[in-house]
């Protein structure tokens, strides 16, 4: 059974990165690795594929986690465990490396904690941390047995510290936080959720902003569209409405077209480049000069 196990997360491994276009050849070797079945809770469990529609697995046979599904980890919250691809296609923007430490910021059950871990390998650190507490508890039994990784529970914006040279979330922001930016080692790289509002109760839609330090710069692009929960605690009013009239109307069946950005700035005065603004911070359609 632990032969067919491996076996069948290997196939799915080379499966998501396939659907991911992954180079950074790590992601795969981690996907292949970790257990999912072990941060899904037991089963049977609740599963989404492409077309979003639930269906529940026949008993507890992990054999379809291993696909490009998503796990329902609470469905009264409507949380899942995220899809693979997504994640995946996110490590082959940070191309996550052997003793990097890195900052994980909204961990869920622990899965992709895990895959980073496996990525930064033992010489690396990652601190996962999650708002939820049932979700944060059970990611911290499910990663107990990894020394590289600290599990932390509460909001991010208070535990996320120390230097980092990756910092992930995988809940909407409607401002950058600065402190996190702050965190970064010279080449670091920051990867959230820039999100407004959308139909959807609790989720917002929006783009993926990857922000990398180059000394006392910082690049900045957008790198795909997202739809994903909310950050819990620091969203406002403004913020959400200044973000929402700075990224582009999609109309139903059209592309999405990710607005040209190229820096972001810190303790500057903006000027007519800026994309967006927020306290300490905004985004440019230039380069730094």
């Amino acid at each position: 059974m632990a032969e067919e196990l491996a076996e069948l997360r290997r196939r799915y491994a080379e499966d998501i990165g396939r659907r991911a276009a992954v180079g950074w050849r790590p992601i795969v070797e981690a996907f292949a690795a970790v257990p999912r079945e072990t941060f899904a809770g037991p089963g049977p469990w609740k599963i989404y594929g492409g077309d979003l529609q639930a269906q529940v697995t026949p008993d507890a046979d992990p054999g379809p986690l291993y696909a490009n599904v998503l796990i329902s980890l609470d469905e009264a919250k409507g949380l899942n465990n995220g899809q693979p691809q997504f994640w995946a296609s996110l490590f082959e923007r940070l191309k996550p490396a052997p003793g990097e430490r890195v900052i994980h910021v909204g961990a869920g059950a622990g899965y992709y904690t895990a895959i980073l871990a496996e990525m930064v390998g033992p010489a690396g650190r990652v601190t996962g941390i999650e708002f939820e507490p049932d979700l944060a508890r059970r990611a911290a039994a499910s990663l107990a047995d990894r020394p590289n990784v600290e599990m932390l529970a509460g909001d991010a914006h208070a535990l996320a510290k120390g230097a980092a040279d990756i910092l992930v979330a995988s809940c909407g922001f409607d401002a950058v936080p600065l402190h996190w930016v702050r965190l970064l080692n010279d080449g670091g790289r920051m990867l959230i959720p820039l999100t407004a509002e959308s139909a959807l109760p609790g989720i917002g839609g929006g783009a993926m902003l990857l922000v990398t330090r180059r000394g006392a710069d910082y690049d900045a692009r957008f790198v795909g569209w997202t739809m994903i929960y909310h950050d819990m605690s620091r969203r406002t009013e403004a913020a959400t409405r200044r973000l929402a009239d700075a990224l582009p109307r999609v109309e139903p069946g059209a592309a999405w077209q990710a607005p040209d950005i190229a820096s972001l700035r810190i303790g500057t005065a903006p000027d007519e480049t800026c994309w967006l603004a927020g306290e300490g911070w905004w985004i440019s359609t230039a380069p730094d000069p």
